[in-house]
C-alpha cells in the first residue's frame, strides 16, 4: 500500500543548525551542572560526617578522596555552569564519575553504576564539544583572540 501521508520537508539553514546545536550544548551544560550540584552541595554541607564514612577508591585516604569529589562535584560544576574552563571541568567530572562507577561501585549491580556512567557519558560529550558559544570561555576567546 502506498504511503498517503503528506510529506513535510523542513529545510534548515546552516545557521539554524548551528543555533540549535549551540542551544543543545547550553541546555546540556546547564542542566547537568545543576543536577551535579544537587549531589555535591549536600556533601559539602555535611563535610565532617562525609569524611568519616567516605570511601577511598584511589587509596589516597578518605579525607583526600572526599576533597577530590567535592572539588569535582561542586567546584567543577560551578565552572561548567558558567562555561569557564569548560573542557577542564567536564574532563575532571568525567574522571570522577568513572572512578565512582568503576572503582567505588565496581561490585554493585549495574543499576547502581548506571547513573555515574550516564553522567560520565554527558561529561565526555561536553569535553569533546567544549562549553559552547554561550560560555565565558567563548566570550574570553572572542575578546582575547
Amino acid at each position: 500500500m502506498l504511503d498517503m501521508a503528506p510529506q513535510i520537508q523542513c529545510t534548515m539553514t546552516p545557521r539554524m543548525r548551528r543555533t540549535l546545536a549551540e542551544n543543545g550544548v547550553f541546555l546540556l551544560r546547564v542542566s547537568v551542572s545543576l543536577l551535579m550540584l544537587s549531589h555535591g552541595i549536600p556533601k559539602a554541607l555535611e563535610y565532617e560526617s562525609l569524611v568519616q564514612s567516605f570511601p577511598d577508591p584511589l587509596n589516597v585516604g578518605t579525607e583526600i578522596s572526599a576533597m577530590l569529589i567535592l572539588f569535582a562535584e561542586v567546584g567543577c560544576s560551578v565552572l561548567l555552569l558558567l562555561g569557564l574552563f569548560g573542557r577542564f571541568a567536564s574532563a575532571t567530572l568525567f574522571i570522577a564519575m568513572m572512578v565512582a562507577a568503576l572503582a567505588h561501585q565496581f561490585a554493585d549491580p549495574f543499576a547502581m553504576r548506571e547513573l555515574p556512567l550516564l553522567y560520565a557519558a554527558v561529561y565526555a560529550c561536553l569535553t569533546l564539544t567544549g562549553p559552547g558559544s554561550t560560555s565565558i570561555d567563548a566570550w574570553l576567546r572572542a575578546r582575547l583572540g
